[in-house]
């Protein structure tokens, strides 16, 4: 049940003009605020015939219920999202406590959210002179059930999705699944890919990305078309429906923080987290997933991969999370490779509990990205720029598993002729794409690359520069670097050849990016 916070305020007269009441409350869908206490208040004039009521609170944001299997952890109070009415030309101060807000947002309407200006917020705090009587205020623009509702009932018109419940919640909210493929095509040579995300309430951003994710996925385009031929995508959108209907922060309803709920005990393992496992049991009993995406949200001012180290997995595995991390940074401004985190496998985590059922077979990787802004850019996040995100994170996806599609055109090495003595480097000692890259052993050795019909066109053509498999980045290694253009007359035959400058240098794919 949502809450109703009053602010009772004792009348009476400043300059014989009487103080007006201000009311707040969350009586709305994902609502959330602790209490809102008024500390000071007063009229300032700003004109000979004008003054402004300036009025200031503290406003303490609500905890979440406590954890009764994780009983040392802490309960967080991060998300907060309330409605002030009778606020119109009325100058007001709010200072939040057991949250973090760097530059939170408002809305008149709840529906277009904007973030508060850098001269009204700052840490912790807001100050702005409102033009309307009602104000909605989030810690980052809401993401609600009734959204992704209405979200899924415009994809579900899409002859290529399908959607099912794969459970409810503690408080019977159902757990929709999005399967994205083009049915008329054999799944039995198509990759899997597993994505889900809202287990942690308040990390709308994450929600926002993926909407882009699946709207790319969904364009009536060619490009778009070629994944869902080549690809099954399994998408829960909200792991946590009850969190987010019920405006917490961090957990489910019952108080339990589901991210580490996946190797507890039956008695102890919550029903949100048993219909996940349930249903990932029953889609790779057959075969794994390719590839698993847990997307998130930090409170850090960049995004992040959490990359598994080596040592808690295997060399391989390090390697082709790193490749998915390198390619995901390809032409997109969010993302970069000093902002990487690394972390150890752990059984408590969905990463963890696949990498205990099947090892390698399926990379399992959490994507954060920020409140904020996007570390070295410097870019203010918003649900537009977060949508651009997913759809290079989709991007990264097809490249990784070395997917071609008519805009983005990849040619790896086993499709290159080579002249002189080279070298096949196939160890977890480099990251590349594909098997393997190949090392020229001499300087001037030559290497052609091939295809077989390539449409017509003017082509952009990138070289996968591979460097170590390593946590520390290596400088103009692991991306795409320019390597020419290409007029193709008509569609025919391709080659292009390049010369080794270095004994040591490698050679692996090359990606033609259609521009005209």
């Amino acid at each position: 049940m949502k809450r109703v916070i009053y602010i009772v305020f004792v009348f009476f007269v400043i300059r014989g003009v009487a103080k007006a009441q201000i009311r707040f409350d969350t009586a709305f869908e994902s609502g959330s605020v602790g209490s809102v206490t008024l500390l000071d208040s007063a009229y300032l004039r700003t004109s000979e015939k004008d003054s402004t009521l300036h009025l200031s609170y503290i406003v303490e944001s609500r905890f979440d219920p406590l954890n009764p299997v994780d009983t040392a952890l802490r309960p967080s109070a991060r998300w907060f999202y309330f409605r002030m009415t009778g606020a119109k030309n009325k100058y007001i101060y709010f200072h939040f406590k057991h949250t973090d807000p760097l530059r939170a947002v408002y809305s008149y309407d709840n529906r277009n959210f904007t973030r508060f200006a850098e001269n009204e917020a700052g840490m912790r705090k807001i100050s702005k002179r409102f033009e309307r009587d009602t104000v909605y205020i989030a810690y980052f623009t809401p993401y609600t059930n009734t959204y992704l509702q209405s979200r899924i009932d415009a994809w579900s018109r899409h002859r290529d999705v399908a959607v099912e419940n794969i459970g409810n919640s503690f408080h019977d909210r159902p757990m929709p699944m999005l399967t994205i493929t083009d049915k008329t095509v054999d799944n039995s040579h198509k990759r899997t890919v597993w994505i889900h995300g809202r287990t942690h309430t308040s990390e709308t951003p994450g929600s926002w990305q993926l909407d882009g994710l699946i709207d790319a996925l969904l364009a009536d385009n060619e490009d778009a078309e070629t994944l869902r031929q080549a690809f099954i995508f399994y998408i829960v959108p909200f792991t946590n429906p009850d969190g987010v209907a019920e405006g917490l922060s961090r957990s489910n309803a019952t108080g339990v923080n589901q991210e580490i709920n996946w190797n507890r005990e039956d008695s102890l393992t919550v029903v949100e987290v048993k219909n996940l496992k349930r249903t990932m049991a029953e889609l790779t009993a057959l075969r794994p997933f390719d590839l698993m995406l847990n997307m998130h949200s930090q409170v850090a001012n960049s995004a992040t991969y959490w990359v598994h180290t080596a040592a808690s997995t295997n060399e391989k595995f390090f390697g082709r999370q790193m490749l998915l991390c390198y390619l995901n940074m390809f032409g997109n401004g969010y993302l970069a490779p000093s902002e990487l985190s690394f972390s150890a496998v752990a059984p408590r985590y969905p990463e963890g509990w696949l990498w205990d059922n099947f090892g390698d077979r399926t990379v399992a990787i959490t994507l954060e990205t920020p409140y904020t802004y996007y570390g070295e850019s410097q870019i203010w996040v918003t649900p537009e720029n977060l949508s651009d995100f997913g759809k290079a994170t989709l991007q990264a996806v097809a490249m990784y598993f070395g997917v071609s599609m008519p805009g983005a055109i990849l040619i790896d090495n086993e499709n290159a002729k080579t002249r002189g003595k080279w070298k096949t480097e196939s160890s977890g000692k480099y990251i590349y794409l594909g098997d393997d890259c190949l090392s020229p052993q001499k300087v001037g050795n030559r290497i052609t690359y091939r295809h077989k019909k390539l449409p017509a066109g003017k082509y952009r053509i990138l070289r996968w520069k591979a460097g170590a498999n390593s946590e520390t980045p290596t400088p103009g290694a692991n991306q795409l670097l320019p390597a020419g253009t290409h007029v193709q007359k008509k569609t025919s035959g391709f080659k292009y050849k390049l010369k080794a400058t270095s004994a040591d240098e490698l050679f692996d794919a090359l990606l033609l990016l259609k521009i005209m």
